[in-house]
């Protein structure tokens, strides 16, 4: 199994560089031969501090606008929504980055036989090369036991030169204490915007880096200057004064204390032992799956070269096995060990203090996609950050829902932060997304289907029924007996109508009834009422959903096309390739739309299609939508065809995802496409799903093995296929439970479905 990234040269470039974290600290290694630089993020260093949003609306606003989009006056509505609805400040602060950490290295000499690498199973970053005929070799992990960093440079010889830093450019300074120690103290600060708000004074925080070297040290001022050693070990730690719990800023949080006691447990340990210990707990959850396909690895050529040879059209299915242990590895490090928030746009890993989209979370696909392998690729464990983030901005939410809207329950729009900034912000066309909360409810209910675990769902159910609430209350009837969202949009998309007073033609993102919010609106009911039933509590409700549900507008087809309808009518699309592809929500990561239905299920085939037409998936996230599109319709060839071009036009040489520019959910989007073409698990009802062995395997990957991937109904599965057909397929679960398997052409077994009693913690050969 290819777990190991390479290069066997070096250019200054963060996006050459390789990512390592242990959930809260990450840090990029850029590899220099002769400054090696290491930038540090912490996963909750952000500009801003929690804030009280102002709103402008009114029951009386919300009804002219509604008023409008039924008389398909769009640029009137949305001219009186951004007035009214739009959220002050209108935009929410960024990630920044912590700091960078270097080492200057004074040693005369062209460098030869350079190789930088990064093992994933091991999470480690490796440096070497040569200089003056002597070899020189760092490693660089971040420590999730130690909750530290740790770097060492050795060579082989006492001659390494070099001055050892960590800095800031802004909002911080450094000093060098003793011999031994560097600090930095920072507080963020920021200056007043219209669109961000008042300038004011954030997160405080620091780093504390013990540096210990057989060399002779001179501090100097900032920095510590080191002469003739043949090694220098550096231990750093990180923090800051946000507090998780209260999603804000806590002063009281004794950050400089945690500083001292983790360097000085640290400095308890020798290097072999914490490299040790940092392995063994990163194999705990790295090593749950392996995936093989019979193919030649080429683990002796560049990762760079590898990737730039399939752009040019070069088959490397093993390079394929690289991204997907990749893409896992990059969700453990980001969201899993000691990860407290979810992973945002970036991961845990930007550059600079104003990263693209602010490296916020994007909650009409993003912050979404980000979590959609953590269940099937068997990495359960990272969604506890995402679950608290739910808990804490259902909560936030509570007053937007009353206030922008006059409803009960609770709503997020389309952009957050780690404040709980729930209202519509950036503009409101893209901005005003109300159904981001009830999307966001899918995710959790995905970990309930996973784990089986009924106490994580009785945990969850007060936040589906508070989406609930709100959507009931946000519905209102359309004249025509139906009832619709109001206002609306299909996520970023826009369309072109008649304006029905003056026969210009129009175009707008802003109407009513868009299709993905009825498909969103489907999952969530349906399971909220599926887990009253099963937990037994508030009995009236399922049926009060149910009945909703039944005065919804069904999914339509498109007279113009064949395909899905994207909105309430017929309206004709202003950018047919446009990337996203919200109307499919019911096919992936829904199950509304499926193989029961042909007439459905062929239209989001044309659908797909008329997109990937028109010059659709041009994005990185978008390309990874789509695999995942093309697994649910059986269609491995097309699946496949797609994860190539993903890595053909968005993969960077490090292999990052990129939107352009890198953007994480492609990179877990991928992971997922992946998986739901080695096993699926949506189909038939909650407690009784339908699992399906290889159901959309192309025929390039004849042969290979999967081991650890997960389904729903709390199972694990080992795949073993030869010819394209199973050849071996072992169960396991960790309840008694009973499985079902649903034949596949290329499954050799007996029945249409295989009903398996499986017992807890005994493994169960079904193939």
């Amino acid at each position: 199994m290819s777990t190991k990234i390479w290069h066997d040269s070096y250019t200054e470039n963060w996006m050459r560089a390789f990512p390592l974290g242990n959930g809260r600290v990450g840090a990029m290694v850029y590899g220099g031969p002769e400054k090696e630089i290491i930038e540090i993020n912490e996963e909750s260093l952000w500009s801003g501090r929690q804030i009280e949003e102002d709103y402008h609306a009114s029951p009386e606003a919300l009804a002219e606008i509604r008023r409008l989009l039924f008389a398909e006056k769009f640029i009137e509505g949305s001219k009186i929504c951004e007035d009214e609805f739009l959220s002050d400040p209108s935009r929410v602060r960024f990630y920044e980055s912590f700091g960078e950490l270097t080492l200057e290295l004074q040693n005369d000499g062209e460098y030869t036989d350079y190789r930088k690498e990064l093992e994933l199973s091991e999470a480690i970053a490796r440096v070497s090369y040569r200089k003056g005929g002597i070899g020189y070799r760092s490693e660089t992990f971040v420590s999730d036991p130690a909750d530290i960093l740790v770097h060492r440079l050795r060579a082989e010889a006492k001659c390494i030169v070099c001055d050892v830093k960590f800095e800031r450019a802004q909002d911080a300074s450094s000093a060098a204490l003793d011999k031994n120690t560097i600090v930095l103290n920072g507080q963020l600060t920021w200056m007043e915007h219209k669109d961000y708000g008042k300038g004011g004074e954030g997160m405080c925080f620091g780093a504390r880096l013990d540096v210990e070297t057989d060399g002779e040290v001179t501090p100097n001022k900032k920095f510590l200057h080191i002469e003739g050693a043949s090694y220098v070990l550096i231990r750093a730690a990180f923090a800051n004064d946000y507090s998780v719990e209260k999603y804000d800023i806590d002063p009281a949080i004794d950050w400089k204390g945690k500083l001292l006691a983790d360097i000085a447990a640290a400095k308890e340990k020798d290097y072999e032992t914490l490299k040790a210990e940092h392995i063994a707990a990163h194999k705990a959850w790295f090593d749950r799956v392996e995936l093989k396909l019979s193919a030649p690895e080429h683990e002796d050529v560049p990762t760079d070269l590898r990737l730039a040879r399939v752009k040019e059209g070069v088959e490397d299915p093993d390079l394929y096995v690289l991204y997907y242990n990749f893409g896992r590895y990059l969700l453990i490090e980001s969201s899993g060990k000691r990860a407290r928030v979810p992973a945002n746009l970036q991961g845990i890993w930007c550059h600079g203090f104003t990263p693209p989209w602010g490296s916020d979370y994007h909650t009409n696909i993003n912050l979404q996609m980000n979590y959609w392998p953590v269940e099937t690729a068997n990495m359960s464990e990272a969604f506890a950050p995402y679950s608290h983030f739910m808990k804490m901005n259902s909560g936030f939410g509570v007053k937007t829902a009353e206030r922008l809207f006059g409803a009960g329950g609770w709503v997020i729009n389309h952009t957050t932060d780690i404040f709980g900034r729930t209202g519509v912000h950036d503009l409101v066309g893209c901005g005003f997304f109300p159904l981001a909360g009830s999307w966001l409810c899918l995710n959790l209910w995905e970990q309930y289907e996973f784990t089986g675990d009924r106490e994580y769902l009785r945990e969850i159910l007060p936040i589906l029924k508070g989406a609930c609430e709100f959507v009931c209350d946000f519905l209102v009837e359309d004249g025509e007996g139906r009832l619709v969202t109001s206002p609306s949009n299909s996520p970023e998309n826009s369309f072109r109508y008649i304006d029905p007073d003056t026969g210009e033609q129009k175009v707008s993102m802003f109407t009513y009834g868009a299709t993905m919010d009825f498909e969103i609106i489907h999952a969530l009911f349906t399971r909220t009422a599926r887990a009253c039933r099963l937990l037994g509590e508030d009995e009236e409700l399922p049926e009060k959903l149910e009945a909703v549900l039944r005065r919804l507008p069904p999914l339509r087809l498109s007279e113009r096309y064949g395909t899905i309808a994207e909105w309430i009518r017929d309206y004709e699309e202003n950018e047919p390739g446009h990337r996203h592809i919200s109307h499919l929500f019911g096919l992936f990561p829904g199950d509304q739309i499926n193989e029961r239905d042909p007439e459905i299920y062929a239209a989001a085939r044309r659908t797909i299609e008329r997109r990937l037409e028109n010059g659709g998936a041009k994005t990185g996230w978008s390309r990874a939508w789509v695999i995942n599109f093309f697994a649910r319709l059986h269609d491995g060839e097309n699946a496949l065809y797609n994860l190539r071009c993903l890595m053909q036009r968005s993969t960077a040489e490090n292999l990052f995802d990129m939107h352009p520019p890198f953007q994480i959910d492609g990179n877990f989007g991928a992971v997922s496409g992946m998986t739901e073409m080695l096993i699926q698990s949506h189909l038939g009802e909650v407690e009784d799903r339908v699992v399906e062995l290889l159901p959309a395997l192309p025929e390039d990957w004849p042969e290979g093995h999967v081991y650890g991937l997960r389904a729903r109904g709390d199972i694990t599965m080992d795949i073993e296929w030869k010819d394209g057909c199973v050849v071996q397929a072992v169960a396991y679960a960790e309840r008694d439970t009973v499985l079902r398997i649903k034949k596949n052409d290329r499954t050799p077994v007996s029945a249409e479905i295989l009903t398996v009693g499986l017992k807890a913690g005994v493994p169960c050969r079904i193939v």
